[in-house]
């Protein structure tokens, strides 16, 4: 049987792919174990999935902050050692890193061990990780048309993101009467990724009113820190009476996205790949200080394609106007639907198993091979 650990913490946009993986792969009989932080959010999303072993360990960026970059010092290096014990303990055949600094400590101790090590980016421009850790890594997958600069361009394969099995589409009315929602009505979805976004949830608080005065009913996922749960009911311009929704987090955001006639929302790959796959027309507004600016670039990426509309944090002013607009104009909203469709890769997932698989074998052979070579020469 085969082994895998999966570093995969610190967001939902790193956590998310590694627990598609990690199911995929224990579907065709491997046995995994994910890596995730420390952080409140990833802890609560693994732990509804109680066939998936997992481990917390330390990781934070680094700074020029001397402090700061003292903590992530510190951190790879507990990281690192931590690692080196569960790869001695549970003898993985593979380590593979979803980006992010949590998953530097888990290849870098790979790479030690002597190990098959494989890195995941999903950003239209590649993290510092990712850079970082192509200079020994025997795989690289990047989304289609990523480039960087390394030496191994022969071990870069473009596949897309994994996605969770539960999330996938499904009918508009059932999922609105499943939030608790008029199915009659238009419904925005407001979020910002896996631990929320304080601009979006301060526009929705400021616009609520007008919105419900057009008869649009919200959905915000406010982050876990955004907020208290709760329920808030409008009139509307005609008296009809308009319920809004604050959540601080959704197990069910296939039922959220499905449910959704436009989107709000950050431009993490993560929740753009989520919202691909649920078809849901999405307005990004990319947060603004994301390293190497790569929220903005997976927006507009986004756009190109024709699956949204593309809005700076600095002209957020414009966004009710341009959610009253676009909302209502259905043939615009199947036309992005339609456009989401073809960015949906269905089989992200599968293809890297299969390769990971083939680099195994790859690699066992040269093993063996140079284990013959070394019997020869001894004789």
């Amino acid at each position: 049987m085969r082994r895998a650990l999966i570093a995969c913490g610190g967001t939902g946009g790193h956590l998310s792919p590694g627990i598609a993986l990690a199911e995929e792969m224990i579907s065709r009989g491997w046995e995994c174990e994910l890596l995730i932080s420390t952080k409140q959010v990833d802890s609560r999303l693994v732990r509804k999935y109680s066939s998936l072993d997992y481990t917390s360990i330390p990781g934070s960026p680094p700074s020029l902050n001397p402090v700061r970059f003292a903590r992530f010092a510190y951190n790879l290096v507990q990281g690192f050692l931590q690692c080196m014990v569960i790869i001695r303990q549970n003898k993985p055949d593979v380590v593979i890193g979803f980006g992010g600094f949590l998953s530097m400590a888990a290849l870098f101790a790979g790479r030690v061990s002597g190990l098959p090590v494989a890195i995941h980016d999903s950003n239209r421009i590649a993290g510092r990780v990712t850079r970082t850790v192509s200079l020994f890594a025997h795989r690289i997958y990047l989304p289609e048309g990523v480039r960087i600069k390394t030496a191994h361009s022969s071990r870069i394969r473009p596949i897309g993101v994994p996605i969770r099995r539960e999330i996938h589409p499904i009918s508009k009315n059932r999922a609105k009467r499943h939030l608790g929602l008029n199915p009659s009505m238009k419904l925005l979805v407001v979020f910002g990724g896996s631990q929320g976004a304080s601009a979006l949830n301060e526009w929705v608080k400021s616009n609520i009113d007008s919105l419900a005065q057009e008869e649009i009913q919200v959905y915000c996922l406010m982050g876990i820190t955004g907020g208290s749960n709760s329920e808030l009911s409008y009139r509307s311009r005609k008296g009809t009476l308009i319920k809004s929704i604050f959540r601080q987090f959704s197990d069910e955001m296939g039922v959220v996205l499905s449910a959704a006639d436009l989107v709000v929302s950050r431009a993490g790959t993560g929740s753009l790949t989520e919202i691909a796959r649920c078809r849901a027309p999405t307005i990004t507004i990319p947060y603004p200080f994301a390293a190497d600016n790569h929220q903005y670039y997976n927006a507009r990426h986004f756009e190109m394609h024709g699956c949204g509309i593309l809005i700076e944090q600095e002209y957020i002013g414009n966004l009710l106007d341009e959610v009253k607009d676009t909302i209502y104009n259905d043939w615009l909203l199947q036309r992005f639907r339609e456009n989401l469709s073809r960015l949906d890769d269905f089989h992200a997932q599968t293809k890297i198993v299969k390769d990971l698989e083939e680099l195994i074998l790859e690699m066992e052979a040269r093993a063996l091979q140079t284990q013959a070579r070394k019997g020869e020469s001894l004789s």
